[in-house]
């Protein structure tokens, strides 16, 4: 879906639509205090909040999930980067997320997207890795406005969450993996969100997809993770 102004190179928005009912209930640890943020997003300082976390760790997930409960539009900081000034203007939004945010190469446009937000008191919602006061050197305004941003992160894993991002992924994939073999990998794997990617890459490579804790144990040895 486009919306906007007719100008240059018109801007894909998405709007994405999520079934509460089928939508994954992953209530981890790691995850609380940002769920917490996204859930009180009406009380947001000027309606803005930024979500950072690793690759794998779920940001995107909860990010769409926001956008499916209000709304929102949801659009790619490489996305914005390539749209026009004039079309950002002119969107005709009421709420707007913006994933990998910090990857927008146009600063400019990443301001006009939260200048238009701000006068239309439109809330919006941004991800991306690391400290968000440190996404962008310039334009000078667009670095204050990150700095002075409210911010949430998903923190790092714990056991648990690890084998539920495993299932979830796997799932995304359209891969079953069985809540034994996610418990079995978790527990060996190392603790970070990248190696979850890493695993599930695995997975999916493999014939036998860890249906099992000992297909799961063959995962590990072909990354060269000791199962012990």
């Amino acid at each position: 879906m486009t919306a906007g102004a007719s100008s240059g190179r018109q801007l894909l928005l998405d709007f994405p639509r999520i079934d509460a009912a089928q939508r994954p209930l992953l209530e981890m640890a790691a995850q609380q205090a940002a769920r917490g943020a996204i859930r009180r997003w009406r009380n947001w300082p000027e309606g803005q909040l930024a979500l950072t976390g690793e690759p794998f760790s779920g940001r995107t997930n909860l990010l769409r999930i926001w956008a499916s409960d209000t709304g929102a539009a949801l659009v790619t900081g490489p996305g914005l980067a390539a749209a026009d000034i004039d079309e950002i203007a002119g969107l005709s939004i009421t709420a707007l997320a913006v994933d990998d945010a910090d990857q927008c190469s146009n600063g400019r446009a990443l301001l006009a997207a939260i200048n238009l937000c701000r006068d239309r008191r439109a809330p919006i919602l941004l991800s991306g890795r690391g400290d968000p006061g440190g996404w962008f050197a310039d334009p000078k305004d667009l670095r204050s406005r990150m700095q002075a941003m409210p911010a949430v992160a998903i923190e790092e894993p714990d056991e648990e969450g690890l084998a539920l991002r495993l299932i979830e992924e796997c799932a995304r994939r359209y891969i079953v993996l069985p809540e034994e073999s996610a418990g079995y990998l978790a527990q060996r794997m190392e603790r970070s969100w990248a190696a979850v990617g890493l695993l599930v890459d695995e997975i999916e490579r493999s014939p036998d997809k860890a249906s099992s804790p000992r297909n799961a144990r063959n995962i590990l040895i072909s990354l060269g993770i000791d199962p012990g």
